[in-house]
């Protein structure tokens, strides 16, 4: 079957949509009852318009990955935290949330994958240079890695939640030729 018939039928079928609700307490039920796995791959493919809400509950869970916490601290820390003194105050900030549990995450799995790593470290690097975030994790979560994909069929959308695209594929047999 041809990618762009395989594309179409995948966005086309409503089994693919799990949770059509965006809001974030309906969300955060929801994943009160997934893993880790799941966990991350939200939060990997999470669409900032929709809020930190959920990123933010999923943040705050004991048995988050570092790897989901290192994703979220990239891309909001490059976007609008590093150097931002007064988002660096803010409690409810998502990378000062990672800041503050990078210690008690049980589990450092998942990949922290980053095509511009060296960029990002150079930029982390240069803000501790100049004496800010000192007694934090900082240089802990920006070079943290991981050794391991998440392992999940679902993931979201919109701010919704829906199964992967190739899970689907594989529980409907269909293979792209």
């Amino acid at each position: 079957m041809k990618i762009t018939d395989v594309a179409t039928m995948y966005f086309e079928d409503p089994n693919r949509i799990v949770l059509e609700s965006t809001l974030p307490d309906t969300i955060t039920e929801w994943l009160s009852n997934q893993t880790p796995d799941t966990w991350h791959n939200v939060a990997t493919t999470w669409n900032y318009d929709y809020g930190d809400e959920v990123l933010s509950w999923i943040l705050q869970q004991e048995n988050c990955d570092k790897g989901t916490a290192a994703h979220v601290f990239e891309i909001v820390g490059t976007c609008e935290w590093l150097g931002d003194e007064a988002l660096a105050k803010d409690e409810n900030n998502l990378c000062s949330i990672i800041l503050k549990n990078w210690d008690r995450y049980n589990s450092g799995e998942f990949y922290n994958k980053n095509e511009n790593r060296e960029m990002y470290l150079d930029w982390v690097h240069k803000y501790v240079a100049k004496g800010m975030y000192a007694d934090t994790p900082i240089l802990d979560v920006a070079h943290y890695t991981g050794s391991r994909d998440a392992q999940s069929r679902f993931e979201s959308e919109d701010g919704e939640i829906i199964v992967n695209y190739y899970h689907w594929m594989k529980a409907n047999n269909i293979e792209i030729s």
